[in-house]
């Protein structure tokens, strides 16, 4: 009993973590059922026992080891994720161990910052990605564009402390499109279904999208003076979450 709780408390430690999936080593998955994941699907193991995860719909919870399973257990599921492989930098699942169908999910792990306050990937950071389920107010909607550009704050902090030489900043659909030195607003009808889901109707989104329009249109971000990409975002988005409203 002893060997297995080493073990166990071992295997937790090594995986709280972020684990952002890489690709998909099944040989055949048509009509598997199973989801198509890409780069911009995570899941965060904190330490503390508390997960966040983005696979089909943003989530948050508490997670557990039950042998050879993650069990995710969130306000409105528990989904059982099956370990085929482990390493300290790369874990092998089945994310849908219930059908019948084996597949072989490839996730690389980073360290987790752990601090909600200061984790992109935690739930604090993230509540952009909670789909409205009503009409929002003027403020609500603030409030979330807001939520959207502290994650971006974040994310790109994250990137300095970790010294990361480079971080995605394409594949994630918001209301921007981001370069290498900068950013643009995207016009409202090239906005990615994937962001528009997040507010309840089409109004809404044009309500956002009118803030960010008057903001580019009369406002102005004073660039950071670094040689370092990632401290200007942080410098932008702290700027744009202090003058959107």
């Amino acid at each position: 009993m002893i060997v297995v709780a080493v073990s166990g408390c071992s295997r937790r430690k090594v995986l709280s973590k972020i684990w952002f999936y890489t690709y998909d080593g099944t040989t055949d998955q048509s009509g598997t059922g199973d989801p198509v994941l890409t780069p911009l699907n995570f899941i965060n193991l904190q330490q503390d026992g508390q997960y966040t995860a983005y696979l089909s719909d943003f989530e948050w919870g508490s997670w557990s080891l039950d042998g050879k399973f993650i069990v995710l257990k969130s306000d409105k599921k528990v989904t059982h994720l099956k370990l085929e492989k482990m390493s300290e930098k790369e874990i092998t699942m089945d994310i849908q161990p219930e059908n019948r169908y084996m597949a072989s999910y490839h996730f690389e792990g980073t360290e987790n910052p752990g601090n909600n306050t200061d984790n992109p990937f935690s739930k604090e950071n993230n509540l952009w990605r909670i789909k409205a389920t009503h009409k929002e107010s003027d403020a609500e909607i603030t409030a979330r564009l807001k939520n959207h550009f502290r994650y971006w704050e974040k994310y790109f902090d994250w990137g300095v402390k970790e010294d990361k030489t480079s971080l995605d900043v394409r594949s994630l659909p918001g209301p921007l499109k981001m370069y290498g030195n900068g950013f643009t607003l995207v016009p409202l009808e090239d906005w990615a279904p994937e962001w528009k889901s997040n507010f309840f109707d089409m109004e809404d989104c044009r309500i956002a999208y009118n803030k960010l329009h008057y903001f580019f249109t009369y406002e102005r971000i004073a660039w950071a003076k670094t040689d370092h990409k990632f401290k200007m975002f942080v410098s932008a988005f702290q700027q744009l979450q202090q003058k959107i409203d």
